[in-house]
């Protein structure tokens, strides 16, 4: 609107320089032709002079609201207005807080910012890792508008701001739900899952020591359980992730992978709170074997997933076939894919049946 306005002025001083001329004509034409060399002008100054500062924590955890500060500032004695801010979007989620307090996405319409001279403003927003990684967040670029309207110019900020969202640790409750809601043709797998993933309780029996009770379990199951020790014939759990690149687009390939992450983080944090013996196997560059002993060793494999590379050569199946031989026949094995094809559950199948315990996680691209 100001930019067509100000084509009509600009039209009309020609017009009248052209058939009248005279000293007011002619000033006009001088003042609307000076008009975009003051707005270029203003828009450079603004960019030397408005300061931006940002705060907000460096390691959280992925599906939290993390809070997140910026500070504006006004160094000069010139007023700043038209400020709009851009921020990173791809990866994280901003929020703002509506007129009634309710948290709502942040409208970049609503992002323009005024400050008098040495005015400093604070801006309260939260953050919302979507998956996890290193990735930049907060303010990407800043656009400057002119008091005119007529240019708006937005450029990138100097410094950024990397932050690093580490997977969750799921309850294991909550992953025994979704793999009771497998497909009927999996109902026999899912029920064997819910059994090993148990396995650390039993019934309660007349003698048993009270401290024994698992009394949280107890009370879901509608009767007394208790904890036991894990039948020595299981001597390991092996938890086998495909970290081959998952050909989907950008957000669900995302997706999976933190899914494929998280489940099995899920069933080492499970295993080494119940100290089972436990080792995970995944590819990068080459083929990755890591013992978990306890939840020391499980925090330092925790603190690596948030970056955990899917760019594997070799495939789940050919990670399983070759560790498999070489592990102990006690050895239970997890197998964890966004997608199990169908000559691998075959596979699966036929090793269970030969006395090869293996079991097949589908996590799909929906968040878990």
């Amino acid at each position: 609107m100001k930019k067509a306005l100000y084509a009509l002025l600009l039209l009309a001083a020609l017009v009248l320089v052209s058939f009248r001329g005279g000293t007011i004509p002619w000033m006009l034409l001088y003042f609307l032709l000076m008009l975009p060399v003051l707005a270029v002008l203003y828009v450079l100054y603004v960019y030397c002079r408005f300061r931006i500062g940002q705060n907000v924590a460096r390691v959280v955890k992925k599906g939290e609201r993390v809070p997140y500060q910026l500070e504006l500032a006004n160094e000069d004695v010139l007023l700043v207005s038209g400020i709009g801010l851009n921020f990173y979007t791809d990866m994280v989620q901003v929020l703002e807080r509506d007129e009634q307090g309710k948290l709502a996405a942040y409208r970049p319409e609503r992002g323009r910012y005024n400050l008098l001279p040495r005015q400093k403003s604070m801006v309260e927003l939260e953050l919302y890792c979507k998956y996890r990684g290193t990735y930049p967040v907060g303010v990407k670029s800043v656009s400057v508008t002119d008091f005119f309207g007529l240019f708006t110019i937005t450029y990138p900020m100097l410094a950024h701001i990397r932050l690093t969202a580490r997977p969750r640790v799921l309850p294991i409750e909550r992953l025994q739900s979704r793999l009771s809601a497998q497909d009927a043709k999996r109902a026999a797998a899912s029920r064997e899952e819910q059994e090993l993933l148990d396995l650390n309780l039993r019934k309660y029996a007349a003698g048993d020591p009270l401290k024994l009770i698992h009394w949280k379990n107890s009370a879901k199951a509608g009767e007394l359980l208790v904890r036991k020790q894990m039948p020595q014939e299981l001597c390991e759990i092996v938890v086998i992730m495909d970290c081959a690149p998952i050909k989907k687009e950008r957000e669900k390939r995302l997706q999976a992978e933190d899914n494929v992450v998280e489940t099995a983080l899920t069933l080492l944090y499970d295993a080494c709170k119940k100290k089972i013996p436990a080792r995970v196997v995944y590819g990068a560059e080459k083929t990755r074997e890591i013992k978990l002993d306890d939840l020391k060793s499980f925090d330092r494999f925790y603190n690596f997933s948030a970056e955990l590379p899917f760019r594997s050569s070799r495939t789940l199946e050919e990670l399983w076939e070759d560790y498999s031989r070489r592990a102990d026949e006690n050895a239970v094995f997890w197998l964890i894919s966004a997608e199990i094809s169908k000559q691998l559950a075959e596979k699966v199948e036929n090793s269970r049946r030969s006395g090869r315990e293996a079991v097949c996680i589908e996590v799909g691209e929906e968040p878990l």
